[in-house]
């Protein structure tokens, strides 16, 4: 059995969101995913039902797996130019750069290149024993 806490994680060490985290939590992760919409993205789901599934091809690696409405919308999102403005925090940052990524692990390194952030910065907000947003580090075993 690993001790994860006695791992220091470094700026190599990969963070990905951890959606059981969001199940243990009292925060609601649909709810907490709706704040990173635009308004007018808002509005569009607020007309329909989120749970309605589509085929989504993944366009790094052509991977076919369902998407519901709200995960449609968060990826259009990652195309909007303003994704990551100024008055956003860190950890929302970070979030975003997770979820535009598929949720795929990136090191304190490659956040900060998606985010604009420091890297030291990013990993002593993340890196440390708290765990914000279900943001934790992917150890290998």
């Amino acid at each position: 059995m690993a001790f994860n806490f006695l791992i220091k994680p470094s700026l190599e060490t990969k963070f990905a969101i951890d959606y059981d985290w969001w199940v243990q939590s009292r925060d609601d992760l649909q709810v907490y995913l709706l704040t990173h919409l635009t308004p007018e993205q808002q509005s569009k789901l607020a007309q329909g039902s989120l749970q309605e599934v589509f085929d989504y091809v993944d366009p790094q690696t052509g991977e076919v797996f369902p998407r519901d409405r709200l995960s449609l919308a968060l990826a259009e999102s990652a195309r909007h130019d303003e994704l990551f403005p100024g008055h956003i925090g860190l950890i929302d940052s970070v979030f975003r750069a997770l979820l535009i990524n598929s949720n795929r692990p990136l090191n304190a390194r490659e956040l900060a290149d998606i985010t604009g952030r420091d890297a030291a910065t990013i990993l002593k907000t993340i890196g440390g024993l708290r765990i914000y947003r279900g943001i934790s580090p992917v150890h290998s075993d």
